[in-house]
């Protein structure tokens, strides 16, 4: 790569249009570093043969993460330090102690080092544009407005690099390259020029700013440290912030991985650009796989690389490069980000948000919430007597009873969405029969009248949900645990033939009938089954004819399930809200029933939504007792979260376990230790 001299003709031909602009705290000093354009390029294997008395392992480096030979590296002492601003063909890279960020620009031999503005170096283009060497955005001269497009990069240590990407491109060091030690004072241009520091953390404090789009965030380092790992949202997209603390290297990321592609070496032309080069896939001949969303946590063993993902094991560096398992090679998608003292990024970014993840209600935090029921619990008002039945009427859903203590029988209307409780297990109400022993519970209406069922029980299941909890010492049980788990299996059985022959129960919650979008909200009962569902996958919608549909999206809501389906041009015409239909689905295996963990574990998420669909996943385990905990009985996302502190203790913990970096798997593996089986199935306390 040799400096063409037509192009430095016509660089110092162009006239000077953006010298002094009118801003009070920008300072031009184009005479204060010399910029380094264009040098000579080697690889990092090379470099240290060459200079292995002077490189220092601990040297820090500017490293490039994408492109030709898996990116690059820059020994800050050698290059950056002594002349801040390096324009080339692969890229623009900037170096600013005084505000304690390092990062890359695209390509271009255009830039010159020119100043300070806000504490933070500017940069000349040819054309007379200044701009921000922190966001490399233009706010004087022609291109004002004009923003570049950042590279991926990171800092970290020579050694960390040359170990583990040793064919990385590096500069060729001559001679004439001697080492100029990092600055132990700050610049006085670049104190002059600051504004009156952001007062939520200290000026110096070194923060990860990350920027998307319009939106930027900051995450303290000692956050970031002490988690090893932050999952968060910036702009409402899902990132990932990862901490290396061999290195001290911090890097965001979309959780998205990419498969393997090579990149050809940069082909400049006199402006230091390369023609577009998207890659082509690392094995010949292979098609590029679509790009797959991850859900990382820190590895329990790092080995060779400190996080790992939840879908296939793999093991990932802080350079958002996959270095060991089925994913070797693949990459994630870098997010614009660099670590950065925080009155520099916040000078920049008068805007932003700071991340305080579970410090940000620290007022709370340090008092744990304590796990009791409050007085607005559901199930505390509602009448639950035991019943003989008299007569079942399926298909008017109807049922007679004769409640304890009276004389007359009265027919019931039973919800269409009642919990139906057969052997231990979910059922029909025709498997009821006359004569038949049955718990009740009973709707108000605002009165406080009962008018209908909404939960009707044989002995067995209310011997199971009550049974685990009994302590009647000197009673024989009613029913062994035996007996219960044989007639639980046998309902089971029969149930997933229901299932697979008429399909899963549920309600018309939303159409769209000139769309063809439609929502329908399916029962507790089938919660495993539902959430099994994927986008994409085809379904059916019980009517005469059946209607086709493909799943668009699938979510908890509490103890149901909501699936949005996309159906063919009117085909939803006749449907109306609220009417019940069934769902039609490809029975699941049979592990979705028997596993521990919810079937759609670790699917990608953003923090709160993760929190809510765990909520929505398991069941209130406090001691409160007498009925009354809906959170029981209802996943504790039903729970009123004003009367109880269990959602709100689980939240605290859910939360700081998600800034941890922890997988799903991995907290519902805590959950399952801490809180017992009783997590995972309804239940109640007598």
């Amino acid at each position: 790569m040799v400096l063409l001299s037509s192009f430095l003709s016509v660089f110092f031909a162009v006239p000077c249009l953006a010298d002094t602009p009118s801003e009070p705290n920008f300072i031009a000093r184009p005479d204060a570093f010399t910029t380094l354009i264009n040098p000579n390029c080697s690889h990092c294997k090379d470099e240290a043969k060459r200079r292995a008395g002077e490189l220092k392992d601990k040297d820090r480096v500017l490293c490039w993460l994408r492109g030709y030979s898996d990116g690059g590296a820059i020994p800050i002492r050698f290059f950056l330090s002594p002349y801040r601003v390096i324009s080339d063909s692969y890229g623009v890279f900037v170096f600013d102690p005084d505000a304690g960020y390092a990062r890359g620009f695209a390509p271009s031999y255009d830039f010159r080092f020119h100043g300070w503005r806000k504490g933070v170096m500017v940069m000349k283009h040819a054309d007379g544009t200044l701009y921000s060497c922190l966001t490399g955005v233009a706010f004087a001269g022609p291109r004002k407005g004009d923003r570049l497009k950042p590279i991926p990069t990171l800092v970290s240590d020579w050694g960390f690099w040359l170990e583990h990407y040793p064919n990385a491109v590096a500069y060729h060091m001559y001679d004439k390259y001697r080492p100029v030690e990092l600055p132990t004072q700050e610049n006085r241009d670049s104190v002059t020029s600051r504004n009156k520091p952001d007062p939520r953390l200290k000026a110096d404090d070194v923060v990860l700013g990350v920027a998307v789009g319009m939106n930027a965030q900051a995450f303290p380092i000692a956050s970031l440290e002490k988690k090893g790992l932050i999952v968060a949202e910036v702009g409402g997209e899902p990132i990932v912030a990862l901490w290396e603390p061999r290195t001290r290297s911090a890097s965001a990321f979309r959780p998205l991985a990419s498969s393997p592609r090579k990149y050809k070496a940069p082909q400049p032309d006199a402006h230091g650009v390369s023609p577009p080069d998207e890659g082509v896939p690392a094995s010949p001949g292979t098609a590029p796989q679509t790009p797959r969303r991850l859900t990382l946590g820190l590895a329990p063993n790092p080995g060779a690389g400190r996080f790992i993902d939840s879908q296939t094991q793999s093991h990932w560096d802080v350079a958002g490069r996959c270095v060991e398992g089925k994913l070797k090679g693949w990459t994630l998608d870098w997010v614009d980000s660099m670590q950065v003292k925080w009155f520099a990024w916040a000078a920049e970014h008068p805007d932003t948000s700071l991340y305080q993840g579970s410090e940000a209600s620290s007022a709370h935090a340090s008092k744990r919430v304590k796990e009791v029921a409050g007085t607005a619990e559901f199930l505390r008002i509602l009448p639950k007597p035991w019943a003989t039945i008299d007569a079942v009427d399926p298909q008017q859903h109807t049922v007679r009873l004769l409640l304890n203590g009276e004389k007359t029988a009265k027919v019931w209307p039973v919800e269409p969405d009642a919990e139906l409780k057969v052997g231990g297990w979910w059922g029909r109400l025709g498997q009821f029969q006359p004569k038949q022993r049955v718990w009740a519970w009973l709707k108000l209406d605002r009165k406080k009248t009962p008018i209908s069922v909404v939960m009707l029980a044989d002995e067995v299941s209310e011997w199971d949900m009550h049974s685990s909890l009994r302590s009647e010492p000197g009673v024989k049980p009613k029913f062994s645990s035996g007996e219960v788990e044989a007639e639980r299996t046998k309902q089971r059985g029969w149930l997933r033939k229901q299932w697979t022959a008429e399909g899963l129960p549920g309600t018309l919650t939303f159409q769209h009938v000139f769309s063809g979008e439609l929502e329908i909200a399916l029962d507790h009962e089938c919660m495993r089954w539902a959430r099994s569902l994927q986008a994409g996958d085809v379904v059916h919608l019980t009517a005469d004819p059946p209607i086709k549909a493909v799943v668009k999206a699938v979510s908890p809501w509490r103890e149901r399930t909501v699936v949005r389906l996309v159906v063919g041009e009117l085909e939803s015409s006749e449907l109306k809200i609220g009417q019940r239909l069934a769902l039609q689905m490809t029975p699941p295996t049979p592990e979705v029933d028997d596993s521990p963990y919810p079937p759609d574990l670790d699917r990608p998420r953003t923090k709160s939504e993760r929190m809510e669909w765990f909520l929505a996943n398991i069941y209130c385990t406090c001691g409160i007792d007498n009925d009354v905990c809906t959170g029981h009985f209802y996943t504790l996302a039903s729970c009123n979260p004003n009367g109880c502190g269990m959602p709100n203790a689980r939240q605290a913990r859910l939360s700081n376990r998600i800034d941890q970096g922890w997988t799903d798997r991995q907290i519902f593996d805590e959950l399952l230790r801490d809180a017992g089986p009783l997590l995972t199935r309804p239940h109640l306390k007598p």
